[in-house]
């Protein structure tokens, strides 16, 4: 064992490969965040204000996938982009779109996307319920006292729901962010193993190679510090920023 000081860390800062991994890390959180939240708050909102009977069902259906290994999940996903046999280019050409199917996962221009959607299906049904969990506890008298001063569901959404909810909503999101960073490892590493072209590698997929397959330990440590980092600092900015004034009811 060779004592090497920071040089781990200064060559890190110098390989390409990390900044790569790092966008795509980034990428996963936004576009991450955009859809899961956005979709479910939109299910949460519509299953807490409409009360259809079948509400224990739709639960079940929409956390479904959540209860699957994410393992399963990326097998599951790889199956359906397959550009030979799989269901989506199978259900394009039915449709007369066949002109559109691609090599999903095998295209640096659409394996980013392709690798979100299975991410958003996983973990819609869980955030979902989560809010739906929160919404659970307001007062039906605020709603019904917007309603008769003429506030529509938008309005009581934006103003009732979500400032009622939002300290769940921190909660939820600084937990995704810690997943968008960790959690993603075993869905890209079975889906594309970081390919093609290393156009889909994360800092964990890359942490991963150095230290088992290349047995680069020293630098896969460094790149794991890093990663800590990251996620210690976007944590405190995210709680710093979504700070709101608490509501009691």
């Amino acid at each position: 064992m060779t004592f090497v000081g920071f040089r781990n860390f200064l060559r890190m800062f110098e390989d390409p490969i990390i900044w790569q991994a790092l966008k795509n890390n980034l990428y996963f959180m936004v576009w991450g965040t955009i859809i899961i939240f956005g979709f479910s708050l939109f299910f949460a909102t519509i299953m807490a204000r409409k009360k259809y009977r079948e509400i224990g069902f739709y639960r079940i259906i929409f956390f479904f996938p959540n209860i699957l290994s994410i393992i399963v999940v990326g097998l599951i996903w790889k199956f359906i982009y397959n550009p030979s046999f799989g269901l989506l280019n199978a259900f394009m050409e039915a449709i007369g779109l066949g002109s559109f199917t691609k090599v999903w996962l095998g295209d640096v221009s659409t394996v980013m996307p392709a690798l979100v959607v299975p991410q958003a299906w996983m973990y819609i049904g869980f955030y979902m319920l989560l809010l739906f969990a929160a919404m659970q506890n307001i007062p039906e008298s605020f709603y019904e006292s917007a309603k008769l001063d003429g506030a529509g569901e938008f309005k009581q959404l934006i103003h009732i729901t979500i400032p009622l909810i939002w300290e769940t909503m921190r909660t939820a999101f600084v937990f995704f962010v810690i997943n968008a960073f960790s959690k993603t490892f075993n869905l890209v590493y079975v889906v594309t193993r970081g390919g093609p072209s290393r156009s889909s590698e994360l800092l964990t997929t890359y942490l991963y190679q150095n230290a088992f397959e290349f047995s680069n330990y020293g630098y896969a440590t460094a790149i794991g510090v890093f990663l800590f980092i990251i996620l210690f600092v976007i944590s405190i900015v995210v709680l710093k920023f979504t700070r709101a004034e608490v509501y009691e009811y």
